[in-house]
């Protein structure tokens, strides 16, 4: 019994340790511990300009985005989607950089026709902004059409065409779900 309470107290005090350690570090991940660098080689944060035609090309992550909008632009959905995914998966949930990327795309989904696709990431994107009464214009366009698609209600500075769109085509009675 004796031998038995060394190691449970050894234990303890280990988890007790990494457990006030992750506290301290203000970070969910315990990045005090982890030290993985990103899978693509890509930095965790990269400042991206508003119109992906301004990227000068300096980082991975600028020259992947701008391949996925030329790709776009071509009519490769597909391969667009692909970089855009591994861009994504190194922005915190949160950010600026995760809104717009995961903007542009339920736009490319929407464009080859996956309207599974389109909704799932579109409500992604409302889900992460908190589902606001008042969404930002640069995500209005896609938060609206979804939220149409599943019946919730319009945020309130929805454009009338939107409005009319899902009081022509989509009775309050019904959804595409």
């Amino acid at each position: 019994m004796k031998t038995l309470r060394k190691p449970i107290k050894l234990f303890t005090m280990t988890g007790l340790f990494i457990f006030l350690a992750g506290c301290q570090t203000m970070d969910s991940n315990f990045s005090a511990f982890i030290n993985d660098k990103p899978k693509f080689g890509l930095p965790e944060t990269v400042v991206l300009p508003k119109d992906y035609r301004q990227i000068t090309g300096e980082s991975k992550a600028e020259n992947m985005i701008l391949n996925a909008m030329e790709l776009a632009n071509r009519k490769r959905y597909i391969e667009a989607d692909t970089l855009l995914r591994e861009v994504r998966e190194l922005q915190y949930r949160g950010s600026e950089g995760f809104h717009g990327i995961t903007n542009a795309m339920a736009v490319i989904a929407l464009k080859r026709g996956d309207l599974p696709a389109f909704k799932r990431l579109g409500a992604s994107l409302d889900i992460s902004l908190g589902k606001p009464l008042k969404v930002p214009t640069k995500h209005l366009s896609v938060i609206s059409l979804v939220r149409v698609f599943n019946g919730e209600p319009l945020p309130l500075n929805a454009s009338d065409k939107m409005i009319s769109f899902r009081d022509t085509y989509l009775p309050k009675s019904a959804s595409l779900n």
